[in-house]
């Protein structure tokens, strides 16, 4: 297994996706309302900033359910590589987002903090709030389910994003105990504080994940070195060079350069070439290849190192020194 999942068909990610992305937007829209139940009862400004937290995952979880499908669309004339960044593209919205809410939420906090009062009726709100994390723990174990299976970068900020969820509603019910039972009205802003500061935290890491893909960053050091090591288990094939990978969606694509003996013959060469194909697609079924054959000690031009001003030396682009 690599960190794109068990070797499955695409239908089979694809069905997977938009389960998890379907089962994200209902669960968003049941926490709706039971955190709005909750918030009318009890004018707690942390259960208000989960409410606010709520009203971004439904639309989000539409814009990411929307966005799958998207990105599942298969290429054509006008999109060659597909759409499979639509994900990302939906990933950094959902992170322009969830920072926004946590702008909103620390006005409120601090409003509420130099102007305090009572939190009304605590036990509905933490039993609202017991059940909203019982449906998250429940989302949440799925959407792992389906990362391990299809490396979904969706359903990974999605996943991310309700799992900081869990800990900020366990916050929450602390807070309305303590504020709500115990009297001390000040509990309530700084969970809201609290949440607020670790919701912007979270969308760094989602932003940041997000323009990797967008600007077409290479996979893992792991990754490469067994892409280099499959292809080198070929008999024919001497040496690898230019590795190059990036990703879209659910799709990689992988370029390289092989290095075989001078006197093989153009159609057995691309034979080679093809069989080495065939064992990446084995552990990448998702994945586009191209490889490039070259005679053993054939000077490297690189000159898509040069147009990009780079001076390779030994040891990049996938060589080794």
């Amino acid at each position: 297994m690599t960190e794109y999942g068990e070797n499955l068909p695409p239908e089979k990610i694809a069905q997977l996706k938009r389960t998890a992305t379907a089962m994200s937007l209902a669960v968003g829209v049941i926490m709706l309302g039971m955190k709005f139940g909750a918030w009318a009862a009890t004018s707690s400004v942390s259960v208000l900033s989960a409410l606010m937290d709520s009203i971004l995952d439904s639309a989000m979880g539409l814009i990411n359910f929307l966005a799958v499908r998207q990105a599942l669309r298969p290429a054509d004339r006008e999109h060659r590589f597909g759409y499979g960044k639509a994900e990302p593209v939906a990933s950094l919205a959902q992170s322009a987002f969830i920072i926004g809410v946590a702008i909103v939420i620390s006005f409120e906090a601090i409003d509420r903090f130099t102007h305090p009062f009572p939190i009304d009726n605590a036990a509905w709100g933490v039993a609202a709030m017991v059940g909203v994390v019982a449906l998250m723990g429940g989302l949440v174990l799925y959407q792992q389910y389906v990362i391990r299976l299809t490396g979904s970068l969706v359903v990974r900020a999605d996943s991310l994003h309700y799992k900081a969820d869990v800990m900020m509603h366990i916050g929450i019910i602390v807070s309305l105990l303590i504020a709500g039972v115990g009297g001390v009205a000040w509990v309530d802003s700084a969970i809201a504080l609290v949440i607020a500061v670790y919701l912007a935290w979270n969308a760094k890491s989602i932003l940041m994940e997000a323009l990797d893909v967008l600007m077409d960053r290479e996979l893992s050091d792991e990754e490469r070195h067994h892409i280099r090591a499959i292809a080198l288990s070929h008999p024919e094939v001497h040496d690898v060079h230019d590795l190059r990978t990036r990703s879209s969606g659910d799709q990689l694509f992988i370029q390289l350069h092989v290095e075989m003996a001078p006197a093989i013959p153009l159609r057995d060469a691309h034979q080679f070439a093809e069989e080495v194909i065939d064992s990446l697609l084995e552990v990448y079924p998702n994945a586009e290849v191209q490889i490039h054959q070259e005679p053993v000690g054939m000077p490297r031009h690189r000159s898509w190192c040069r147009g990009a001003g780079l001076n390779p030396t030994p040891g990049e682009y996938g060589e080794t020194p």
